[in-house]
């Protein structure tokens, strides 16, 4: 499944005279935000309840879902 990361390299690789350079900048961009991420989320999922986590961002996702139907981010044009 491709994400929007990926939409981007391919649109930058087909732009650039250099496709190689444009995926190693781009994997290395990558690997630089997320594996601190990934290691401070294996911290935190020890000392964290996962049930509170999937309750949050249950709620997190019903309030974007309200808020859409009511409209919200009209005036920004979404």
């Amino acid at each position: 499944m491709g994400d929007k990361t990926q939409i981007a390299t391919v649109a930058m690789a087909a732009h650039y005279t250099s496709p190689l350079m444009v995926v190693i900048g781009t994997t290395l961009g990558m690997l630089i935000a997320d594996v601190p991420a990934v290691f401070a989320g294996d911290k935190l999922a020890n000392k964290i309840p996962m049930r509170l986590v999937h309750f949050i961002a249950a709620a997190i996702f019903a309030l974007m879902g309200v808020a859409t139907l009511l409209g919200a981010g009209s005036k920004l044009g979404f």
